[in-house]
């Protein structure tokens, strides 16, 4: 691939960029045998005293063998996502040096393709992280797992971070048709919002979440490792609002009425670090704030 790249024409670079688009669908990490619960009768949590599992020897074979075929199941389908997280962290690498090497030679239409993998590969790994019911189940399961929580939160952030870049680097370029600069405008807005959204969604207080908070009573601070995580995802939000600000003058003012509900949001919320804060600040008395003292 290194000594060919470069001389791929368009129709060569299209099977590329497809079977890399491919390979991210078929890694996707599945916890769907953890998140059914189907082990849970037999498989002792991490919380469980040695007693019980004294208590449970004395059973029949046949639930003997119940319980084994579970635990090597729950052992399994672990393992095989775990597998797959591996797997597509090292084909998010690979997406990144193919693209940086041969950034030149690829069509936005080809570009566009490497984007719409990698966001797919995000927005599963964003659907496991706010499964909280899965975080549950993983966090009882303990030390058999072995994984952080969320479980997929490296790979989220990495795969929105490429994705912001390709299409950042696309729209400042701007060497396709106009059509084309359009459709990745579009992709570009659409994943900036994206990305905003899952972090207040993260901030946002669990009695917010719920609808159950009542009116005039104190909201309950995040927990520590909620912190924790918003500090994890703080880069990607800070890099996603200095790609909002590097739209220009007519995107910028254009989206604004987009952009506003999410930014004073971000004043508003809790956050894991200070960066957040440094980056609205900059975009407030650049951006903003001209265009609003302009329109006075």
């Amino acid at each position: 691939m290194s000594s060919a790249g470069s001389v791929f024409v368009d129709e060569k670079w299209l099977e590329v960029v497809l079977s890399l688009k491919e390979a991210a669908t078929e890694t996707l990490p599945d916890f769907s045998y953890v998140a059914s619960g189907a082990y849970l009768e037999n498989v002792p949590t991490e919380n469980e005293g040695s007693l019980d599992r004294r208590e449970d020897e004395p059973r029949p074979s046949e639930d003997d063998n119940d319980e084994t075929s579970r635990s090597r199941n729950l052992y399994f389908a672990i393992g095989d996502a775990k597998c797959r997280a591996a797997v597509q962290l090292l084909l998010i690498q690979a997406v990144m040096e193919v693209y940086n090497m041969y950034r030149a030679q690829l069509s936005s239409q080809n570009t566009v393709i490497l984007f719409e993998a990698l966001h797919a590969v995000a927005t599963h790994a964003h659907k496991i992280n706010s499964d909280n019911d899965l975080r549950s189940k993983l966090q009882e399961l303990g030390s058999m797992t072995q994984m952080q929580d969320p479980p997929l939160l490296r790979l989220e952030n990495e795969s929105y971070q490429l994705c912001l870049t390709i299409l950042q680097n696309i729209f400042l370029e701007r060497s396709s048709d106009e059509g084309s600069i359009e459709v990745v405008e579009s992709h570009l807005i659409d994943l900036c919002k994206e990305v905003l959204e899952v972090y207040l969604s993260t901030a946002r207080p669990a009695q917010l979440s719920s609808g159950m908070q009542p009116l005039g009573h104190w909201l309950i601070p995040v927990g520590s490792s909620k912190r924790r995580e918003l500090a994890a995802r703080a880069p990607l939000v800070v890099s996603t609002l200095q790609a909002i600000s590097g739209l220009g003058d007519s995107p910028f003012e254009k989206n604004l009425g987009q952009f506003f509900p999410l930014l004073a949001g971000l004043i508003s919320c809790e956050h894991g670090s200070g960066e957040v804060q440094v980056a609205l600040s900059d975009m407030f008395s650049t951006w903003v704030g001209p265009l609003v003292l302009q329109s006075c």
